[in-house]
């Protein structure tokens, strides 16, 4: 059940994302008078459709996808859905190709302020912490942090001039910035003070870790129980707050308590173990008897993450929009700032997800509600914007680098040229997802939304 949830989940969001995408495109081409011949939602065989007005909008056989077919735009992934192209006259001046071509990534990032705007008017369950002052009351033995000699007490002010007025910003940065050095400025006891510090990468998703934490260790909360799993055989429930596994207390920091909970269940296994929990503010007793996992790990089959108290973040419609822009403006450096450190091999292609990852979040985020799944989708398209615009061929941006090659050589590439570049590029393109689809698959410890 979990994976047909998972897997509905993942054809929804990229859907959105995709026909939002595509319309953009579709809609500026339209404008500038281009001929468009095929709006496609899928790839592969066609299911059914309409013609109209020149233009056969269709449902394809393989959902995660689409394409919109311009006429005198130039060979693109529209070409390798239907495996073939004819030689056509480039339409219009190369400015309005440009514009056609920008469209798509710039309704994405045009659907994430306003997705994010309606999450913020809604309303979205946050941790309480995440809002407050990035106040270090605990610095870990061992960690970046002790390295770099922070003390509890400290304010983090900014972080390499960036400004961080909550802990949420202040994790940001530690989480997009393993191995590289960052320049803290800190309020010690009224004395502001810069401070040296390199995250740590995690071993699971390779993001950065301080070792700076805002308060004391929580304990773990079920949030879903798979239907007939070892869990919902032992009674558990979704809210009930774990105690112990095997007799070992489960209690952790946010980012940790997951990792903590899974090592002990390992550990217990093969069982059948004791396990307490508090349902209701009452202490109870039961057995799980955890199942093997293909992976060799053991497994009981529920989500669980940190027992920490929570807040309603929302605004009137106004500042939440003002709130969604200011998430935009944050996360776009952000993203440049992750993919820059890939491209030059400061950072480890696990922080990537792939579909596999992409399908368990959505899945997650969804069985949480509408509006979790709605500021998901918003990250994502903003990501799948700035994707597009990288100069790699199939890609929005590969089609706007060879357009500024023609604009330089001052004519037009032939059509076979510009399909052989498309041919490298959609390549490229494969290699990059057989790689994450394997991180995917090699992350043994599953990530905190992946029902276990």
């Amino acid at each position: 059940m979990t994976f047909l949830e998972n897997t509905l989940a993942l054809v929804l969001v990229l859907s959105v994302l995709v026909f939002v995408h595509e319309f953009g495109h579709f809609a500026v081409a339209k404008a500038f008078g281009f001929p468009v011949e095929v709006f496609s939602f899928g790839f592969g065989k066609r299911l059914f459709g309409k013609k109209w007005r020149g233009t056969d909008y269709r449902v394809s056989a393989l959902p995660l996808g689409g394409y919109v077919k311009v006429v005198g735009l130039g060979p693109d992934e529209s070409t390798l859905a239907e495996g073939t192209s004819a030689e056509t006259p480039p339409t219009g001046k190369r400015w309005q190709r440009a514009l056609i071509l920008l469209a798509g990534p710039l309704m994405n990032v045009a659907l994430a302020l306003i997705l994010h705007t309606a999450v913020f008017t809604l309303g979205v369950r946050v941790p309480a912490y995440e809002l407050e002052l990035p106040v270090i009351q605990v610095v870990e033995p061992g960690s970046a942090g002790a390295a770099a000699g922070f003390l509890a007490g400290d304010r983090i002010l900014s972080i390499n001039g960036k400004s961080t007025k909550r802990w949420r910003d202040a994790e940001f940065q530690f989480a997009a910035n393993a191995n590289e050095s960052l320049r803290v400025d800190i309020d010690r006891g009224g004395q502001r003070l810069t401070m040296a510090l390199v995250p740590r990468p995690e071993p699971q998703y390779g993001l950065g870790e301080a070792g700076l934490r805002p308060g004391v260790p929580v304990q773990a909360r079920i949030e879903t129980v798979e239907p007939n799993s070892p869990a919902a055989r032992a009674g558990l429930q979704p809210k009930d707050v774990i105690v112990s596994v095997a007799g070992k207390e489960i209690r952790g920091y946010p980012d940790e308590i997951f990792s903590k909970f899974v090592a002990a269940v390992n550990q217990a296994a093969p069982g059948p173990f004791a396990m307490q929990y508090l349902r209701g503010g009452k202490l109870h007793d039961t057995h799980v008897s955890p199942m093997k996992d293909a992976d060799g790990s053991w497994k009981v089959r529920v989500r669980v993450a940190a027992d920490l108290a929570e807040v309603t973040e929302r605004f009137p419609l106004d500042q939440a929009f003002r709130e969604g822009w200011r998430r935009v403006k944050t996360d776009v450096p952000a993203t440049l700032t992750v993919l820059g450190r890939l491209l030059r091999g400061r950072a480890s292609l696990k922080s990537m997800s792939g579909p596999i990852d992409i399908a368990r979040v959505s899945g997650a985020e969804a069985r949480r509600g509408a509006i979790p799944l709605v500021a998901l989708m918003a990250a994502i398209s903003l990501q799948l914007g700035i994707f597009n615009l990288l100069p790699i061929p199939v890609l929005d941006g590969g089609h706007l680098f060879l357009l500024a090659l023609e604009g330089v050589a001052r004519r037009d590439f032939s059509l076979q040229v510009k399909e052989r570049i498309l041919q490298v590029g959609f390549l490229m393109i494969l290699a990059l997802l057989s790689v994450v689809i394997y991180n995917d698959l090699s992350k043994t410890v599953p990530a905190k939304w992946w029902p276990f």
